[in-house]
């Protein structure tokens, strides 16, 4: 049997992947290595002229300590959703199969379902195998844990990953080889580097910041509500009291969030001695989180979307330009006094609750808004003059350093 599989990030409208042959083959067959080198020996790109080649300082297939590389990394990791194509059967992992018959009967398609993988504290992941290909999803840090208050970098997340896999008879998810595949534009062929190992779809940035009490959250959280992060990306809140703030919902690239770890916490966590201390440290410490979900789209747009050929110092740029809001205010409402008057009338114009955009031309607009961003007055967001303050709260944002007493807990597996 033969199947048609694309090892190619998501199709452009200048571009047209060529499809690949994968031939299937037994597991018991021979070595992962040499499976896979006869799997591309038989494909249309060794056919084709082309070769695999080995990435430039990539360790072997098994080593994920490839990303835990020396970099300042701001974040950890929470959500992953990963998949990988393999060259050679691999066991079915399904909670069953939904299938399409005709009006005559005859069975059209049939697709596995995720199977949901349960750990202790009721947490749990989505893993689904069939044929040659492996796709997994969830919270690799909250999995198996009391909480994820803190969480793991990349390459830990990744080992626990394929722990689970390992558990089920499954292969592990492995950076692969690089290769370079034929793409067809408007004007003539060229090569564009993949990868023949695990795929990238979405990854979750996440990091913690203490504002210095409950107050001061609650305080911070409102302020920041009232920030854009680009006059494209719009600004929400969500939850009872705007105990969340949001920036591209519903986006297919990017969608970042800060909230108030402890209202969350007392929400999912229950009551036991343990979430009562941790709830209780995240409102003394006035502890905001933000996240940053990086789905496949900006993934592939940043050649990200392989492991392989994943550059963290990407993801941290990324992850930094998104938190800029967070310490946007680098100066407080009373010192407008240092701006010229043109500024400070739109400044004053504002916060009264007027419509600048009636008085102030496009061009203009971009300027005054650019100037003001900095004093933490967003004249992009529609001001409510009733919750107008004339004095703004001086709140210190510093990063959470992970208390003493706290503990990486984990039980993978029920």
């Amino acid at each position: 049997m033969t199947r048609h599989k694309r090892l190619t990030g998501e199709p452009t409208t200048t571009q047209e992947d060529e499809e690949l042959n994968l031939p299937s083959y037994s597991t018991q067959a021979a070595p992962v290595e040499d499976r896979g080198r006869k799997w591309f020996a038989e494909s249309k790109l060794a056919k084709s002229g082309l070769s695999l080649v080995p990435a430039p300082g990539l360790p072997d297939a098994g080593n994920l300590d490839y990303f835990a590389r020396e970099i300042d990394v701001p974040f950890f990791v929470d959500w992953l959703s990963l998949e990988q194509v393999h060259p050679f059967e691999v066991p079915t992992v399904s909670e069953g199969f939904v299938q399409f018959t005709d009006q005559d009967g005859v069975l059209q398609w049939m697709s596995p379902q995720h199977s949901k993988v349960r750990g202790s504290f009721d947490t749990s992941l989505r893993i689904r195998a069939h044929g040659n290909k492996v796709e997994f999803s969830g919270n690799v840090s909250r999995f198996g844990r009391a909480d994820n208050l803190f969480g793991f970098d990349l390459g830990v997340c990744l080992r626990r990953v394929n722990e689970v896999l390992t558990s089920l008879g499954l292969p592990e998810f492995s950076p692969g080889q690089k290769f370079y595949r034929t793409s067809r534009s408007s004007t003539s062929p060229r090569l564009t580097p993949a990868w023949t190992g695990c795929k990238l779809t979405r990854i979750d940035l996440t990091a913690n910041y203490q504002t210095g009490s409950a107050d001061n959250a609650r305080a911070y959280l409102e302020w920041l509500s009232s920030q854009q992060t680009s006059a494209r990306v719009k600004v929400g809140t969500h939850g009872g009291h705007g105990e969340t703030v949001d920036w591209g919902r519903g986006s297919r690239r990017v969608y970042a969030k800060a909230y108030n770890k402890a209202i969350e916490l007392a929400r999912h966590n229950g009551e036991g001695p343990t979430s009562r201390q941790l709830i209780d440290y995240c409102n003394e410490v006035g502890l905001v989180r933000f996240e940053v979900t990086v789905k496949a789209t900006q993934l592939h747009t940043m050649g990200c979307n392989y492991l392989g050929g994943l550059d963290m110092g990407q993801l941290v740029e990324l992850f930094k330009d998104r938190a800029a809001v967070l310490t946007r205010a680098e100066h407080t409402h009373d010192d407008l006094d240092e701006l010229p008057n043109h500024f400070r009338r739109t400044a004053r114009d504002y916060l009264a609750g007027d419509n600048v955009r009636d008085h102030l031309s496009l061009a203009s607009f971009k300027r005054h808004r650019a100037a003001l961003l900095p004093y933490g007055i967003d004249i992009a967001v529609a001001r409510n003059v009733v919750d107008f303050k004339p004095r703004v709260r001086v709140i210190e944002l510093s990063p959470c350093v992970r208390p003493s007493w706290y503990e990486f807990d984990e039980r993978l597996r029920a």
